[in-house]
């Protein structure tokens, strides 16, 4: 062996160690052989001393390490496994049991619910959980208090809630976290909170009712015109409840389950000021006052017209007197948000307009040229004219006064515009308008003291007659008849207080028989109806569910509205009759238009009959007899518009819900003095002009007799 070889057996095999005790030695000299390449041996002498190892024995040794290690993992690992086996069969046995009900130590509040299925939950709940409805809210204001009980709020545990929560828990989907978790709430359990549910809209619909019995509504102050001079009537202050806050609280308390069985909240009142102050009012006439004064209206300059020679026109003057200045002036908003005194345009312009045909140079009519076939195919002459711009005139004057108004000295003449008029002649004209479809709806009424002894029918038709409403404009009822005050015809008329019938309580009473006769028009011309409402009990004289009420109380308005959604403009037609048996007609007129409109049938359900009473008093003659109130049917009903195209393609399908109000009838009956008027319960006496011995019944069926025109509300 060379020396190279015994450094690799030194490097395999490490140096020379002592050997343990008790083993034998090997010799201290040991000579290695080696035989060369020519087969002679040679003799070798150990460069150091070794103990021979051998390889074997260690790898035996090192293999036994091993094996005993593997058979110890081995061991563990059967032991893991089994007791994931045994965990898993409890686990899936468990899961099982559990699959549909409340896992182990659960409790909802105070209430174990392990084990139970949802059925059992939830009546365990509502059993243990019902006292939360048991209670009630009081609540002090400076007038009195008011009790809502717990039931009336809605207040109730949320059973279904609390049972979704509980049946949640160890429910996941996964089998081992399932298992772990039902082995954790079943050593440590799990809590689930009790949740309480309050109605809302229930607590403030009873708060409402507190409001509406403490509620002050404020009072603008207002310019008063009298004599040629304006003053003002003072503003009110108003209060209220302060609504919000009282229903916050309520809610506030009551979701807290620990809330007592008694609960009491207090309110104070909320001021409520007026829009327009005495300060806004005494400006506003003061201000007026500055307007009212001589202006004299000026027409000349040169002939605008298409001659290529223009001549001068004569200068004329037109003066507005100072009381009819005065006369013109109304209040309200201004254009800059602020309250004050401004013109009433429609007096202004009819005013102007009374002027001009003074003073307007006419257009020269063209005359038609026709072809062989007899159609027309081109104009001859024609000349434009010149006229004075009313509108533009009306704001030029609204101008002038608001100069006097704030102290300037603007003169006391002003300058008519002028403006083009062109020929109503033209090739496109010659085509004409048609009616609209069924665009035309007629009403009659009966002009009593209810409606303005027919004024404020009549007055709305006036208005109306000859307005165009444009491709794409929006038509209001109430824009376009008013402003509603004696100034533009209105007078007092009927209105519903209360489920109470005024006949003279509102300034325009019974101009719903001229909406309602708009409605029908524009709904079976087929036209887009953005806003309508039903009366408050139902009028015979209107088809069913098809009636449309108007009012306006200062902050709320109720209106009519519809849109021209054809691609041309729309005159409207308006007119009425006169006598006992008066009738309004509203006509939409334009170019034809294929539209196609169908209702559904009138129908009524939920009908509450009305019983008419008779009273005695005597504030009549003996035997005089006053309708008060005629009795009227209560119901539900609804109809349904569609709208097709030529095509058949549904444009518009409309649904108008209607709910009448039973109105019992109450018919007064004259007597000889206060002594005789029945009292509550004793039989009906017989009037004093009456020769019948027979006493009268205490209900009657009223004679036929036209009924009333009410409005549904004030409008102002």
């Amino acid at each position: 062996m060379t020396a190279d070889e015994l450094d690799l057996v030194d490097e395999i095999f490490g140096p020379a160690q002592e050997e343990p005790a008790g083993q034998p030695t090997a010799p201290e000299s040991i000579r290695w052989e080696s035989t060369s390449t020519d087969g002679s041996s040679v003799s070798v002498s150990p460069r150091r001393r070794f103990r021979l190892r051998n390889p074997l024995a260690r790898v035996g040794f090192r293999r036994s390490r091993v094996w005993r290690a593997a058979r110890i993992a081995l061991v563990f690992a059967v032991g893991a496994i089994a007791s994931l086996v045994i965990v898993a069969a409890v686990a899936m046995v468990a899961l099982s049991t559990f699959s549909n009900r409340v896992v182990p130590g659960v409790r909802v509040g105070s209430v174990d619910v392990s084990g139970l299925s949802r059925d059992q939950l939830v009546a365990k709940l509502e059993s243990a959980y019902g006292y939360l409805s048991e209670g009630d809210v009081s609540i002090e204001t400076p007038i009195g208090a008011v009790t809502i009980t717990y039931r009336q709020a809605g207040r109730e545990a949320d059973v279904e809630f609390m049972a979704d929560a509980a049946m949640r828990i160890g429910h996941s989907g996964n089998p081992v976290d399932d298992a772990v978790f039902m082995l954790r709430s079943a050593v440590s359990g799990q809590s689930v909170p009790i949740v309480v549910r309050v109605d809302p809209t229930a607590v403030a619909t009873r708060v409402r009712e507190l409001s509406g019995t403490s509620e002050i509504i404020p009072r603008d102050a207002w310019v008063i015109a009298k004599d040629g001079t304006f003053g003002y009537w003072p503003a009110t202050n108003g209060r209220r409840v302060d609504e919000t806050t009282i229903s916050g609280a309520v809610i506030d308390r009551l979701v807290q389950p620990d809330a007592p069985s008694h609960v009491k909240l207090s309110s104070e009142f909320v001021a409520l000021n007026p829009k327009i102050s005495d300060h806004d009012a005494q400006a506003a006439a003061a201000a007026a006052q500055r307007m009212v004064a001589d202006v004299a209206l000026t027409w000349g300059g040169a002939d605008q017209s298409a001659s290529p020679t223009p001549k001068p026109i004569q200068a004329k003057t037109y003066t507005i007197d100072s009381g009819t200045i005065w006369s013109w002036i109304v209040f309200g908003t201004r254009a800059d948000g602020s309250y004050g005194p401004y013109l009433d345009s429609a007096q202004v312009q009819t005013y102007i307009s009374g002027i001009a045909p003074k003073v307007a140079i006419p257009a020269v009519e063209p005359s038609v040229v026709y072809d062989a076939a007899g159609k027309p195919s081109k104009l001859a002459g024609g000349k434009d004219g010149l006229g004075i711009d009313v509108p533009a005139t009306s704001i030029a004057l609204q101008a002038h006064l608001d100069s006097l108004a704030s102290g300037g000295n603007p003169g006391s003449t002003l300058a008519m515009v002028t403006t083009p008029v062109s020929p109503k002649i033209t090739l496109t004209s010659l085509s004409g308008m048609v009616l609209i479809g069924q665009g035309s709806w007629t009403t009659v009424f009966y002009p009593d003291v209810s409606n303005g002894f027919g004024a404020n029918i009549r007055t709305p038709a006036k208005l109306l007659n000859g307005q165009v409403v444009a491709a794409g404009q929006q038509f209001s009822f109430l824009r376009a008849v008013g402003p509603i005050n004696p100034a533009h015809g209105y007078t007092l008329g009927g209105v519903i207080e209360q489920g109470k019938s005024n006949h003279t309580g509102a300034m325009g009473g019974g101009i719903c028989s001229a909406s309602t006769t708009m409605f029908n028009a524009a709904a079976r011309a087929g036209l887009q109806i953005d806003e309508r409402h039903a009366h408050f009990y139902y009028i015979s004289r209107y088809p069913v569910g098809l009636d449309a009420t108007v009012f306006s109380n200062g902050s709320q308005v109720w209106d009519l509205k519809w849109t021209n959604d054809t691609p041309n403009p729309i005159i409207i037609r308006a007119s009425s009759t006169k006598g006992s048996r008066s009738t309004i007609t509203i006509q939409l007129w334009s170019f034809p238009l294929d539209r196609k409109v169908t209702f559904s049938p009138e129908f009524k359900a939920n009908v509450v009959k009305p019983v008419d009473r008779r009273q005695y008093v005597s504030s009549l003659r003996p035997g005089q007899q006053v309708r008060k109130e005629y009795p009227t049917i209560g119901f539900d009903t609804s109809r349904t518009r569609t709208v097709t195209d030529s095509t058949g393609k549904v444009i518009h399908r409309d649904t108008w819900k209607s709910h009448y109000t039973r109105v019992n009838g109450l018919l007064q009956v004259g007597v000889a003095a206060p002594a005789s008027i029945p009292q509550p319960g004793s039989p009906a006496p017989v009037p004093t002009n009456s020769t019948s011995t027979t006493p009268t019944p205490a209900i009657l069926t009223p004679a036929p007799s036209p009924a009333p025109v009410l409005r549904r509300r004030k409008v102002q």
